[in-house]
C-alpha cells in the first residue's frame, strides 16, 4: 500500500470512528447536550482531527445522515433508464424501506423532532445530507422514463414524493404511535407492491393513450 493510500485509509478510519462515538453520544444525550470534546474522546481522536473531517456540530449530524441514508453510494449508482418502470419502482421501494427499517433511523427522527425547533439545521442536514439524494435519484429516473414516453407525469418532483409517501406512510411513521409495532417481510412487500401498482395506474402511459 503506498503512502497516499495509507494515510486514505487512516482517515477513513478515524472518521468513521468519529461517526460511530457521535451517533452513540447523540442518541443517549441528545443534540445539545453532546459536546465536540466528548464525541472525539470517545472516537479516541483529537478535537482538531474531529474538526478537519467534520468542522461543525451541524456537519456531524450531517455525515450520520449521509452514513446513515448511504448517500454516497445512491449518489454514484444512478437507476438504468433501461429498467421497466414497474421493476425498477419495485427494487427502490425495498431499498427505502431497507432505510427506513434500519435501527438507528427511528431514534433519530425522534431526536431531531424533539430538538429541530431550537435547531433547525437538524432538519436541514436530514435533508440535504440524506434525503435529498435519494429523492434526486428517484426524480432522475423518472424523467428518463417521461421522455422516453413510459410514464406521463406532469409534475415529477410531487411524483416522487408520492410514491415513497405511500411507503413510509405504513412502514415507518405508526412505529411512533404504537409501541413495538413490527412487520414481516411478507406485509412490507406487500406494501411495496401496492405502492407500485398505484403510482403505475396513475402515471402508466398505456392508461393515458
Amino acid at each position: 500500500m503506498g503512502l497516499a493510500r495509507y494515510r486514505a485509509e487512516i482517515s477513513r478510519q478515524k472518521q468513521e470512528a468519529i461517526l460511530k462515538a457521535a451517533l452513540d453520544a447523540f442518541l443517549e444525550f441528545g443534540y445539545d447536550r453532546t459536546t465536540i470534546d466528548y464525541v472525539a474522546q470517545q472516537a479516541e481522536v483529537s478535537t482538531a482531527t474531529l474538526y478537519k473531517h467534520f468542522p461543525s456540530k451541524a456537519d456531524l449530524f450531517g455525515g450520520i445522515m449521509a452514513q446513515i441514508w448511504m448517500t454516497d453510494e445512491i449518489s454514484a449508482v444512478p437507476i438504468k433508464p433501461d429498467i421497466a418502470p414497474r421493476n425498477a419502482l419495485i427494487n427502490i421501494g425495498r431499498e427505502y424501506a431497507q432505510l427506513l427499517n434500519s435501527p438507528t433511523i427511528q431514534p433519530l427522527f425522534r431526536l431531531i423532532i424533539a430538538e429541530a425547533p431550537r435547531f433547525p439545521e437538524l432538519g436541514t442536514e436530514l435533508y440535504h445530507r440524506g434525503k435529498e439524494p435519494f429523492l434526486k435519484r428517484l426524480n432522475a429516473y423518472l424523467e428518463a422514463q417521461v421522455t422516453s414516453g413510459n410514464l406521463v407525469i406532469t409534475d415529477i418532483p410531487i411524483a416522487t414524493r408520492q410514491f415513497l409517501g405511500m411507503i413510509n406512510d405504513i412502514i415507518f411513521w405508526p412505529r411512533f404511535l404504537i409501541v413495538d409495532l413490527k412487520m414481516n417481510e411478507s406485509e412490507i412487500e406487500n406494501v411495496i407492491v401496492n405502492a407500485v401498482e398505484t403510482f403505475l395506474a396513475r402515471y402508466a402511459a398505456l392508461l393515458h393513450e
